[in-house]
This record gives structure tokens, sequence and C-alpha cells, in this order.
């Protein structure tokens, strides 16, 4: 069996490549540059896998071909029985054509996987195959993939090494309507019928609680993750984000999709494992895309305030990334209207309301409900 992933990145061979290879695959990976180059000559990937107690280590071997060799980046995917991307989302119109190329010389049937973190990546690959190939795209199968594993690092050693560092989960949900026969036969992989629900079980309750550690980290001026997810203030109000999206999924899709408080305990663990070295900056990046209607912490925030959970420390949360951000930084008076544009969420909105207040008094620093200002004195780079 062979897989073909296209992009090298953290999540391409800390998860993609490790459990296709764990699975018996023959894994190609498809990159550019001095990263191609580098797998080229080390030709194994060492993935370590740690809960900040226990480490496994896997020699991972991937045959690497650089994007710029495109007769030979289409006649991976074409090969291939399973190919999948890791490129980010924003980037999966630019690998549309290589895809299309592979898959119409390809023999038979190939199940399409988009580990991209992205609800609608699958669509936006089908869509986008489509007009390329017509009703030819309809033998193949597409899914997007919700990832448990963090993957923080990836390194490329001076004695020509490549490593990547990650955290132990191995459970990989895709949508199982959605494959075609054969469907990939790889361990842990999860087919489920509603996608979406577990797509936004992960992204309310882990990618929130995420997000809510490194903007209050932040704020306080933690460096590392682990070290804000240790600070009580912090642990607790990133257990209470997450809580609020889990009552929220449980009001919309049952406790067997919201899961339990225990869960959200167990996230947390996972959290401060400075083993990581994950830090406030890396979770906190492109604040703007994660406060979108539907994302970590609003979109969380209007489930929850739709199943009648007071989405109090999301709200909080979003506010924090606002704080984050000093070009976003507006009068009192138009913070409504800049949540709501940032947002994508009406003026009227609760949710609107809620982060607007929040962001409000965590620029003003005197209210006794944002707790989050009575910062240290000193703040230590921790």
């Amino acid at each position: 069996m062979r897989a073909t992933i296209i992009g090298a990145g953290r999540i391409a061979l800390g998860l993609a490549a490790e459990q296709l290879h764990q699975s018996g695959y023959e894994v190609t990976v498809l990159g550019r540059g001095h990263v191609a180059a580098a797998l080229q000559h080390a030709r194994v990937v060492e993935v370590e896998l740690t809960d900040g107690w226990t480490m496994e280590r896997f020699l991972v071997p991937v045959r690497t071909v650089d994007l710029a060799d495109r007769r030979a980046a289409v006649q991976a995917v074409s090969t291939a029985d399973v190919v999948g991307t890791a490129v980010g989302a924003r980037m999966l119109p630019a690998v549309l054509d290589l895809i299309a190329e592979g898959l119409k010389r390809a023999i038979r049937p190939v199940n399409v996987i988009a580990f991209e973190n992205h609800e609608n990546a699958a669509r936006i690959i089908r869509k986008g195959l489509r007009r390329r190939l017509g009703s030819g795209v309809d033998r193949h199968g597409f899914t997007g993939a919700v990832i448990a594993r963090a993957v923080a690092h990836r390194v490329f050693a001076a004695d020509g090494r490549v490593r990547v560092v990650g955290d132990l989960p191995r459970e990989v949900v895709v949508d199982g309507a959605a494959l075609v026969d054969p469907a990939p036969l790889v361990q842990d992989f999860i087919p489920v019928d509603d996608f979406r629900a577990y797509y936004r079980r992960k992204l309310y309750r882990f990618s929130a609680g995420h997000a809510t550690a490194a903007y209050l980290g932040g704020l306080k001026g933690y460096r590392y993750l682990h070290a804000a997810a240790m600070d009580p203030e912090i642990a607790e109000a990133v257990l209470g984000a997450m809580e609020e999206g889990r009552r929220g999924l449980a009001a919309r899709y049952g406790e067997e999709v919201s899961g339990t408080p225990e869960d959200l305990e167990a996230i947390l663990w996972r959290f401060r494992n400075a083993a990581l070295g994950d830090t406030v900056d890396r979770v906190g990046r492109d604040a703007l895309r994660k406060l979108g209607r539907g994302e970590r912490l609003v979109g969380a925030a209007r489930l929850a305030a739709k199943g009648q959970v007071p989405p109090i420390h999301l709200t909080r949360a979003a506010a924090a990334a606002l704080v984050s951000d000093p070009s976003l930084l507006v009068s009192r008076e138009r913070m409504i209207a800049k949540v709501s544009q940032v947002t994508g969420v009406g003026h009227r909105h609760v949710v609107t309301r809620m982060v607007a207040h929040a962001w409000g008094e965590f620029t003003r620093g005197e209210s006794i409900s944002a707790p989050f200002l009575r910062l240290p004195e000193m703040s230590l780079s921790i």
C-alpha cells in the first residue's frame, strides 16, 4: 500500500506519515526547497511522542519528492492508495492542479484525506477538482481529518537529522460516508457519520481551551503554554471555557459527542506537557482567523449561548485575543462595532456584547470581574 502526503510540516511528518507508516503504508512526502532536501538526505523522520513523563520514539522512513519535480510529484499522487494534504487550508488552491493531474492518471480509486484542521477542507478540494476533472472526481473519496495529537516542533538538526515532537494521542476522526472502497486501513483512524459534530468537538473543547491558555497566558507574561496552564487563574478559565463549549455541544449533539467534564481535565493536563516546549505565541498565532464566527472561541460561545449556557470564559478569552493585537485597539464606544467586524457576528448578538464588555474591562484594568488583570508586579518569561 502506498500513501503520498502533500506537505512536509509538523502534522505531515509527526502525524500523517507516522500513522500511515505504522499501518503498513510506504510513505512519500512532497515538499519544497531546503525542507525537501533535508528529508531526501535524512531518508527517515525521527518522531518523538511524549506526555511529559514517558517518551516514545519512532523512525519513519519516507521517500521525498521535491514539488519542483512536477513529473515525479504527479506520479507519486497517481500511484498512491491514499493521498493526504497537510499544507494549511489557505494553501489548498495551490495544490489542486497537482492533485487533479495525479488523480486523472490514477488507475484505481484514491482516498484523499485533508489533514488541515479545517471543517470544509475536503469540500474545498472536491469542489476545486470537479472544475478540473468533471464527473471523474466521483470515483474518488474526500474526507477531512479531526486530529487529536498536538505536534509542536519540527527540527532540522545540524547533523542532518529531521525530528518532530508531539504528544501521544493517536485518534484521527474521518468522514466514513465520504470514503470509497477500498477504505484506508489505518490504525486509530475512526470513521464517523457526523463529521461536523466531531470536528466541532475538538474545536470547541481542545482548541478553545488551547486558545484560552495562550491568550490569557500572554496577558500575564508567560512565554510557554505549559507554564500558563499551571497558573491557577488561567487553569480555572481554561476549564471554564472548555466546559461552556462542552455544554453547548451537549445541547446540540448530545453527550456522546460532547463528552464529560473528566475529558476536560485530561485535556488540561495535556496543555501542561512541558516536554513539548510549546509557546503561547505559536498557539495564539493568527488571532483574527481564530476569532471568526464559527471558530474555537466565538463559534463555541455562540453554540453555548444557543444552548442557554452563558459563555463567560469563552468571551473573555476572545477579548484577550483582541488585546493581544494592539492594532485592533479602539475607543470603548467603538468596541461593539469592532468586535462585530472582526468576528462576523451581529452588533446585537449577546456574544458580541459580552466580548466587547470583557475587552473594555481588560483595557480599563479595574473590574473585579476580570481577574486576569491582577497581573504579577514582575512579568517573567517562564
